[in-house]
């Protein structure tokens, strides 16, 4: 979802920017503004973190990654190099996320019909300058990543390292801002089977979203092949140093091998033998899904948006 669709939607609320940043947007406004709601959220008994690219930006700022993050250039030239803040919330906390967001100054967009079947709630920035999107009780995309109130206790300010992992390879139609978030993403932190600081827990993956059932196939198979497509094509990322490729496959081989190797109950083996003559994943109709690219090829992985 663009940012000029919410904006086209609320009548009557002009675009209030300073003249000085020149319609973009600095980084540091998005991560100042993120960081408050999720300090105040917590003030108001909501877990609320953030997911996506902001959340993988701030994850990697301590690991020296400043300048390869400014070279990737994840959504091109002579734009904000972040468009919206999203976040998640458990379940029993939805309503209480509409009064925080209301004392916090913004506003929401009328719920539809395909904001409800996905768990979302759009907020509004009182200048217009950006949206909120709040998924509660689920990431619901291409495959459903659950939003446990335990997990979400896990770090702050964003969600645990193997969900932000999760929330962009579970994408079927991959896009070169996700391939390059899930780059940093595996350049910036260790692989590990447990929740230990900067590790991406790769045991909990496994066990939670790959072993049962003819879903669990599935959302095994989108990662799966997501990391083979990755690996691929990483010699053509110029920015990546010959060591930085060879870190990256390496977490990338570990992840292949540990996920092929997690023992998978008779539904999963018997999903598995139908593979992609039936549709694996749920379609999620967004800018990214037109056209003929998918997972298959790796195609477009390097596609660097236009200026």
């Amino acid at each position: 979802m663009e940012v000029t669709i919410i904006l086209q939607e609320k009548e009557g609320v002009p675009v209030d920017m300073p003249e000085e940043w020149a319609g973009i947007i600095p980084l540091k406004v998005f991560i100042d503004e993120a960081t408050k709601m999720v300090s105040q959220a917590e003030e108001f008994g909501v877990q609320f973190r953030l997911v996506g690219g902001l959340a993988i930006r701030l994850h990697c700022q301590q690991h020296n990654l400043e300048d390869l993050y400014m070279r990737m250039k994840r959504l091109g030239e002579n734009v904000s190099e972040i468009t919206d803040i999203d976040g998640a919330i458990a379940m029993k906390h939805r309503g209480k996320m509409d009064k925080f967001m209301e004392k916090f100054g913004y506003f929401k967009r009328a719920t539809t019909l395909s904001t409800a079947a996905s768990q979302r709630k759009i907020y509004i920035h009182p200048k217009n300058w950006w949206f909120v999107d709040c998924f509660y009780g689920a990431m619901k995309f291409n495959h459903d990543i659950e939003l446990d109130l335990n997990r979400l206790k896990l770090d702050s300010p964003t969600l645990p390292l193997a969900e932000l992992f999760l929330g962009k390879t579970q994408i079927v139609y991959m896009n070169y801002k996700d391939v390059a978030d899930t780059i940093m993403l595996l350049l910036g932190h260790e692989i590990g089977y447990d929740d230990s600081p900067e590790t991406i827990n790769i045991k909990h993956i496994a066990e939670k979203y790959f072993r049962k059932g003819g879903y669990a196939w599935g959302f095994y198979h989108t990662v799966n092949t997501n990391l083979t497509n990755i690996r691929n094509v990483l010699p053509e990322f110029k920015e990546l140093s010959e060591e930085q490729q060879n870190t990256i496959r390496t977490k990338i081989d570990e992840m292949v091998e540990y996920f092929e190797n997690v023992p998978k109950n008779r539904s999963w083996r018997a999903r598995a033998k139908i593979g992609t003559s039936k549709r694996w994943y749920r379609p999620v109709e967004t800018t990214a899904t037109v056209g003929e690219f998918g997972i298959f090829s790796g195609k477009h992985l390097l596609e660097k948006p236009k200026d």
